[in-house]
């Protein structure tokens, strides 16, 4: 096994400060700048209720201990962005400090240290520290585990089994995906230590009967027929066997470009991972691989039976977040190996093309700047609709599309009889309702989490058709606000001809 020297405490601690400063910031850098989008905003008005039973009937599919949580955070102060997201922010901070206690266990200093990097600096890590779901806990909750592991691993089970099973416990309220890598720890402890497999058995037995409670009292009722159909393409395509095996590659396919960088970038990282797959298969820490790619397996083997997506479409890697600490991991004892070995040939300019290579993988000009402000999922709907207020008049009507609704809620403080609400991304043939008296004077529509301009032009035609002219436009990042008023003789109120309803993003 390939290994470099050993890094001096003196040298080490001031880098790990660096490392986890950098991390810090960049979670907590502009927590609440970025307005609510779709997603975020129905786990915001879900907190906003008033009992806690009304928060879990609100928050569709979220962990009910995170709902209550962010819940409980609300209560706090004045439930705009920055607060709403601090639990987020939180578990995100102590994934970062949890991985170095995993990573000092499984990794040398070095590689170590590179694997903390990979974490501090992660976009995808950072972003769901700021963002208004339960992802970052998913991660927070996967190193937390497995953290747990070690230490038992250390003390050779001795003590600590209570409170990782009641940790646990916790975990599986605040994370879906811990049930996927709950296993691989039981399955690392079980092989490791055979004098206390006892306890293993009734600590994960316990997890699993917890797991069970959760299913009866919470999870089996949050299962929305709207999310599966949605959701349809991230289920294994059983066809047949070249279909299956298109869309397999197709699946690791987005989950390395999601976690490792755009083509061709992520097939660097992919380089350093197979070294890094090599090093820690020959090593007495080659359960760090069991520890990433076997919650994977039990994932995919969860999307044959239509229970969680696996790498799907549109955006769907992110129920995947869970992995990610786990493949830095990996990464990051594959830069070293790479880093070592190179060392060894005494040659400048091969460490220089090493250093050359990291760097335009890392691609910092791109990545840090979206550390700084996340455009993923900017939908500034907020000053729009503070401008619809200041400038909408009793005869007026708004139309809100489907994907914004939930944000529109959350921000609009107007009167609700003026609003018609989306029933569908494929509305059409707003028609006049014979109960309305009088015909609206200016007809305005809103929109968020739509694909480009040209599409709400074309949407606007096949929802108004000729009978309206638009006069205005008021646009920001990721939302529109139009209003029309009539051609000729105004045709339109609150009833909608609409097409089948393609479910959430």
């Amino acid at each position: 096994m390939v290994s470099a020297a050993p890094l001096k405490t003196s040298r080490l601690l001031p880098v790990l400060g660096l490392i986890l400063a950098l991390g810090l910031f960049f979670r907590c850098y502009g927590l609440g700048e970025r307005n609510l989008w779709t997603d975020e905003a129905w786990v915001a008005l879900a907190a906003l209720e008033e009992h806690p039973a009304q928060v879990l009937q609100e928050g569709k599919s979220t962990p009910p201990l995170y709902l209550w949580c962010v819940w409980a955070v609300a209560q706090l102060g004045d439930p705009r962005e920055a607060l709403l997201r601090l639990p987020s922010c939180l578990f995100g901070v102590g994934t970062l400090v949890l991985f170095w206690l995993l990573a000092r266990r499984l990794l040398s200093p070095g590689a170590g240290l590179l694997a903390l990097a990979l974490v501090a600096i992660s976009p995808r890590l950072v972003y769901y520290s700021k963002e208004l779901k339960q992802y970052s806990a998913d991660a927070f909750f996967a190193v937390l585990a497995l953290v747990w592991a070690e230490r038992l691993l250390q003390n050779q089970g001795q003590r600590g089994w209570l409170a990782f099973t009641l940790a646990m416990i916790f975990g599986l309220g605040f994370s879906h995906p811990l049930i996927f890598v709950l296993p691989a720890a039981a399955a690392v402890l079980w092989w490791e230590l055979p004098a206390t497999r006892g306890h293993v058995a009734l600590s994960f037995g316990s997890l699993a009967l917890a797991f069970l409670g959760y299913y009866l009292l919470f999870f089996r009722y949050q299962v929305d027929p709207e999310l599966v159909a949605y959701w349809q393409r991230g289920f294994p395509d059983l066809a047949s066997l070249p279909a299956f095996l298109r869309w397999l590659a197709g699946s690791w396919a987005r989950y390395f470009g999601y976690f490792l960088g755009d083509w061709p970038r992520w097939l660097v990282g992919l380089g350093f991972l197979g070294l890094g797959w090599y090093n820690l298969g020959r090593s007495p820490h080659w359960r760090a691989l069991l520890y990433w790619l076997g919650p994977l397996v039990l994932a995919l083997g969860a999307a044959f039976v239509h229970r969680y997506p696996f790498m799907a479409q549109a955006g769907g890697v992110r129920l995947m977040l869970y992995s990610a600490p786990l493949l830095y991991l990996v990464v990051g004892a594959g830069v070293m190996t790479a880093a070592a070995w190179l060392g060894e040939q005494k040659k400048i300019w091969l460490n220089v093309a090493l250093a050359a290579g990291l760097l335009i993988w890392i691609n910092p000009w791109t990545t840090w700047p979206e550390n700084f402000h996340p455009q993923a999922n900017r939908e500034e709907i907020h000053p729009l609709v503070d401008y619809l207020e200041a400038h909408l008049e009793p005869g007026d009507l708004v139309y809100v599309y489907y994907f914004a609704i939930y944000p529109f809620k959350f921000y609009y403080q107007g009167a609700p009889d003026q609003v018609i609400w989306g029933q569908s991304c494929h509305d059409q043939d707003l028609t006049l309702s014979p109960r309305r008296k009088f015909p609206p004077s200016r007809l305005w529509l809103i929109f968020s989490h739509f694909e480009d301009q040209r599409w709400i032009e074309q949407f606007s035609e096949r929802l108004l058709g000729d009978a309206w002219h638009q006069v205005f436009d008021l646009s920001r990042p990721g939302a529109a606000l139009r209003c029309f008023v009539p051609r000729t003789k105004p045709a339109i109120t609150g009833q909608l001809n609409v097409a089948p309803t393609p479910g959430p993003s």
